[in-house]
C-alpha cells in the first residue's frame, strides 16, 4: 500500500471550466481521492471562496487582468499567501500545469518556499498556434521566460505525450517523462459486436482558428456531392468564437440538411453522439494528448485524424485510427470515405484500460515519490 500523498494543485483554471487541461486535473485529483489519497485545488475564479468537490477541497481565489477568455493573473503576494496556508497541512508535492500559465509560477514559488516538490504537467507540443502573429509573439516571449524557467525550476517534469517531452526538451534542455492523458471508463455503453460504423461523422472541440471544424466541412461538402456516397450526416459538438462562421459556411457550402452545430454539450451528449459514429480530428493546433481520441475508442468509433500526438501510437496498437497525411479537403474527404466503407475493428475494452485514470494515478503517485526522494 503506497504512502498517502497530499497533493496541492496549483493552477490557472478549474471546472466548471471547461477544457482539457481542466478536465485532465479534475480527473487526476479525483482519482487520486478515490484511491486514498488528499488533493486540494487552488484555483483563480471570478466568485472566489472554498468548497469540497468529489473529496477535492477547492480554493478558489480573485482572478485579475484575464486575456481573451484564457489567461488571468492572481493577486500580488499569493505565493507569500499560500506558503502560510499550507506551511501545515502535510502537502507532500506540489502539482503545476502548463508553463505559461501564471499560477504555475506561484506554485514553483510556494514549492520552493515549503522545501516539497513540484511536479509540472506540460500539455502543448509546441508554441501557441492559431493565433494572431501579435499573440503568437507574446506568447513565445513568455515561453522563453517564465516557462524555460517554470520547467527548470520544477523538480520532475511530464508531458502527455511523446512529442510533448521533445518539445519540453527543446525548449527548456530538460529532460521529462511521458505522463500519459487518460479518461474514465464510466458511463460509456458496453461494447458489442459492430459490423460498420454509423454513417455520422463527429467533430468534438472549440470552435478555434486551427481546430479543423471548417476543413471538415470542406471536405464533407466533397463527399455530399458525389452521389456514389450515400447519406450522411456531420455532427459539430463545441462552442467558441468561430461559431458564427461555422454556421455561415454550412450555409454557403448547401450543407443544412446534414451538417448540425450544437454547441456545448455535457460529456453524456458527447459519448452519445460518438457511439458508433466516425470521428474527425483535423487539428494543426499544438495538441498535446487529446483524450477525445481515447473516448472515440471507447464509444468504439472510427477515427480519421490528422497525425495529432498519440495519434500513430493508438494505430499502432491495432486502434482503428486513420491517419491523414494529405491535409486538402480532397485528401481528408477521401480518408472519411474509407472510414465508412471499410471499418476497422473496434479497440477491445480491456485494452483501452490501460488508458484510464485507475491505471494512470498509480503511475502518477510512483512520480511523486520519486520527485521526493530526490528532496530527500
Amino acid at each position: 500500500m503506497p504512502e498517502q500523498q497530499h497533493i496541492l494543485f496549483v493552477v490557472n483554471s478549474f471546472p466548471p471550466r471547461v477544457g482539457g487541461i481542466e478536465r485532465h486535473i479534475a480527473d487526476l485529483a479525483h482519482e487520486l481521492v478515490r484511491q486514498g489519497h488528499r488533493a486540494t485545488v487552488v484555483t483563480l475564479a471570478d466568485e472566489p471562496g472554498v468548497s469540497v468537490e468529489n473529496g477535492i477541497t477547492v480554493h478558489r481565489l480573485p482572478r485579475h487582468f484575464p486575456i481573451a477568455s484564457v489567461m488571468s493573473f492572481p493577486s500580488f503576494g499569493t505565493a507569500r499567501r499560500l506558503r502560510r496556508r499550507f506551511a501545515g497541512a502535510g502537502v507532500t508535492a506540489i502539482s503545476t500545469h502548463t508553463r505559461f500559465f501564471p499560477m504555475s509560477w506561484v506554485g514553483l514559488a510556494v514549492g520552493k518556499r515549503l522545501r516539497i516538490p513540484v511536479v509540472h504537467t506540460e500539455h502543448g507540443s509546441d508554441f501557441v498556434r492559431g493565433v494572431s502573429p501579435l499573440i503568437g509573439w507574446a506568447s513565445r516571449v513568455v515561453d522563453v521566460t517564465f516557462g524555460r524557467r517554470t520547467m527548470r525550476g520544477a523538480t520532475s517534469v511530464l508531458g502527455v505525450s511523446e512529442q510533448v517531452v521533445a518539445f519540453v526538451r527543446r525548449l527548456s534542455g530538460v529532460t521529462g517523462q511521458v505522463f500519459y492523458n487518460a479518461i474514465s471508463l464510466e458511463g460509456w455503453p458496453a461494447q458489442v459486436e459492430q459490423s460498420s460504423p454509423r454513417r455520422r461523422f463527429v467533430f468534438v472541440g472549440r470552435l478555434v482558428p486551427g481546430k479543423g471544424w471548417d476543413r471538415l466541412l470542406d471536405a464533407a461538402a466533397i463527399l455530399a456531392s458525389d452521389s456514389s456516397v450515400g447519406p450522411f450526416t456531420v455532427e459539430i459538438l463545441g462552442d467558441g468564437p468561430d461559431m458564427a462562421a461555422a454556421t455561415l459556411q454550412i450555409e454557403r457550402q448547401g450543407l443544412t440538411s446534414i451538417a448540425h452545430t450544437h454547441g456545448y454539450v455535457s460529456g453524456e451528449t458527447v459519448r452519445s453522439y460518438l457511439h458508433d459514429s466516425v470521428l474527425v480530428n483535423p487539428t494543426t493546433l499544438a495538441e498535446g494528448f487529446q483524450t477525445t481520441l481515447l473516448e472515440a475508442l471507447a464509444g468504439t468509433c472510427q477515427i480519421v485524424t490528422y497525425l495529432v500526438p498519440g495519434a500513430a501510437k493508438l494505430a499502432s496498437e491495432g486502434a482503428p485510427v486513420l491517419l491523414v497525411n494529405d491535409q486538402t479537403p480532397t485528401g481528408l474527404a477521401a480518408a472519411m470515405r474509407t472510414a465508412l466503407d471499410f471499418p476497422q475493428p473496434a479497440y477491445p475494452l480491456e485494452r483501452l484500460e490501460q488508458w484510464s485514470w485507475p491505471q494512470r494515478v498509480g503511475q502518477y503517485v510512483s512520480l511523486v515519490e520519486e520527485a521526493r526522494s530526490r528532496l530527500a
